[in-house]
């Protein structure tokens, strides 16, 4: 019987054997369906040490790209506190270490800690007590406040790429400090201490935009060969700055004088090739002999 059985068996696989490929050059198109092939994730738009991140709230505006505050610190740092309400987001983070000592005692140690503040409308971010720039404000984002990558990228310390090909932002962390260095640490205080000074003394009734422009002047001048090159100088050169031969250069600046100072220290350029300003209108040597760049509030700004 157990033989027989087999016998039927084999016979019914040879049967099949010879029914399936017919079958198979009956089907219609049958040949030609693609190979099955494992499903494809779309390409995130930003990797973060060379991961694809797709948790990022993001939106491009005039080519700058904005991620909300939120979403931001998310994917650095799960555990740092993120408090938003009315337009504002503060963000407070540390980077600790375990110590263990020769009891095998373990010990947590605060080694860095970040406090950030960013405000939809602001056109600047305080890190640290570091103002960075955002020359086109900072806005909300679907309710939330967002800020440009590289602003926020440099709080945490990341190098900015961009992948053409695979149209992927590229966020890297650097080697050293997990946040933005302080500006106790940061600003030297005698250059902070003047600039912020003559800022207030020429425009200190002016927009910050102004401010900023002419703190650009007096650095413009300290990097440029043919002045100085320490502001102490460039302010006290003869026949230059009337605030210095005034005495006005030595009064104590409001306080967005000063955060224009920072400001320029940190990078911000509103003129970065003037190297002279005068009250606009105002026929002088630097209208009549240098080439006109433009006019801020009440000065007239030449390179």
């Amino acid at each position: 019987m157990k033989k027989r059985a087999v016998s039927s068996l084999l016979a019914s696989l040879a049967v099949v054997s010879f029914i399936l490929p017919a079958l198979a050059a009956d089907a219609p198109g049958l040949e030609e369906m693609p190979p099955i092939v494992e499903e494809t994730v779309e390409q995130a738009p930003f990797q973060l040490d060379g991961v694809p991140q797709q948790s990022l709230v993001y939106e491009n505006r005039s080519g700058v790209t904005y991620v909300t505050v939120g979403s931001f610190v998310s994917m650095l740092d799960p555990e740092a506190a993120v408090e938003e309400e009315n337009g504002a987001v503060t963000v407070n983070a540390a980077r600790v270490s375990q110590v263990v000592d020769g009891s095998g005692n373990t010990a947590t140690v605060v080694e860095e800690t970040l406090n950030l503040t960013v405000k939809a409308g602001a056109p600047y971010i305080v890190a640290n007590g570091r103002y960075l720039y955002a020359k086109d404000s900072l806005i909300l984002l679907n309710g939330s406040v967002a800020a440009p990558i590289r602003l926020l990228a440099q709080v945490f310390n990341l190098d900015v790429g961009y992948d053409g090909e695979n149209r992927a932002v590229l966020l890297n962390h650097r080697e050293g400090d997990a946040y933005i260095l302080p500006g106790d640490s940061y600003y030297n205080a005698d250059t902070l201490y003047w600039l912020s000074r003559i800022i207030h003394a020429e425009s200190g009734n002016q927009i910050l935009e102004g401010k900023i422009a002419v703190g650009n002047v007096v650095m413009n001048r300290v990097k440029d060969p043919k002045f100085p090159n320490n502001i102490y100088d460039v302010l006290y050169q003869k026949n230059q700055f009337a605030p210095a031969s005034s005495g006005s250069l030595k009064r104590t600046p409001n306080e967005e004088s000063v955060i224009a100072a920072k400001l320029v220290l940190d990078g911000a350029e509103i003129v970065p090739t003037a190297l002279f300003f005068n009250r606009a209108g105002l026929s002088c040597y630097a209208s009549r002999n240098r080439t006109y760049v433009t006019t801020i509030g009440e000065h007239a700004f030449y390179a």
